[in-house]
């Protein structure tokens, strides 16, 4: 199993912290918070782990990785660098997606993780029930608590454990149950980005794509109890940064 974790935006609702500093590479409790998401994927069965980023924060990322294999990180970890320099000209996470699988030459299951999570669960659970499942496509849910707060996020809708209907931060939310940002696809399914794109479907949230192909294949859901945080926002990032202090 591979690994592609998404830092290919810019991040601007985080200005001006993002506009020299990728958002995944902020710090949270003395280090950067894409430390926590690598070194969680570590402990599963992850033999390699791609890093999906822009042209314009390209250095930071090489300098962070250099100082990765300086420490001896044991996981084999690579960058993909989508030819983007700009909010305006960004590719959009689903494109960003297909690229990755294309430039990396990804062959076999794949755990994709949007680069601004923030949670206190291990994955590894995730991967291990992904398995045992029959290897479905895989989304990993979390309960916000709060009808208004999951206005913010993709809210799922579950039955008997499959996904049965998803919406894009819809006003008037049916479920607390939200996306993470965190999926399993298997090898069988890595080509359906293309096909999604070529249909002319939108290249932007992975949610889109969960939309659309829950009306062709069926989709399990994991349900991730335990702190999550999407540090989209100053907000949640102050709220994150404060728990460290």
């Amino acid at each position: 199993m591979e690994a592609l974790i998404l830092c290919g935006g810019f991040a601007t609702r985080l200005e001006p912290l993002t506009l020299f500093v990728p958002k995944p590479l902020l710090p949270i409790g003395g280090k950067p918070i894409l430390d926590y998401i690598v070194e969680d994927l570590a402990k599963s069965d992850v033999t390699r782990i791609i890093i999906s980023v822009n042209r314009k924060f390209e250095s930071q990322f090489r300098y962070w990785l250099s100082s990765k294999k300086a420490l001896g990180f044991p996981n084999q970890i690579e960058l993909v660098v989508e030819p983007t320099v700009s909010h305006g000209h960004k590719f959009g996470a689903i494109k960003g997606i297909e690229y990755a699988i294309e430039e990396a030459g990804i062959r076999s299951d794949l755990v994709i993780v949007a680069g601004d999570n923030f949670y206190d669960w291990k994955l590894s659970e995730m991967v291990a029930e992904f398995g045992k499942s029959g290897k479905h496509p895989m989304v990993c849910v979390h309960n916000v608590q709060s009808l208004e707060e999951a206005k913010k996020f993709g809210v799922v809708s579950i039955d008997n454990g499959a996904v049965a209907g998803f919406e894009e931060k819809p006003s008037s939310p049916k479920s607390t149950l939200v996306s993470t940002g965190i999926y399993i696809y298997p090898q069988g399914m890595l080509g359906r980005f293309k096909e999604y794109l070529d249909t002319g479907n939108t290249p932007d949230a992975p949610g889109y794509f969960l939309q659309w192909l829950i009306k062709r294949t069926p989709v399990k859901s994991f349900k991730m109890d335990g702190k999550w945080f999407d540090i989209g926002t100053l907000g949640t990032y102050k709220e994150v940064f404060s728990m460290f202090e």
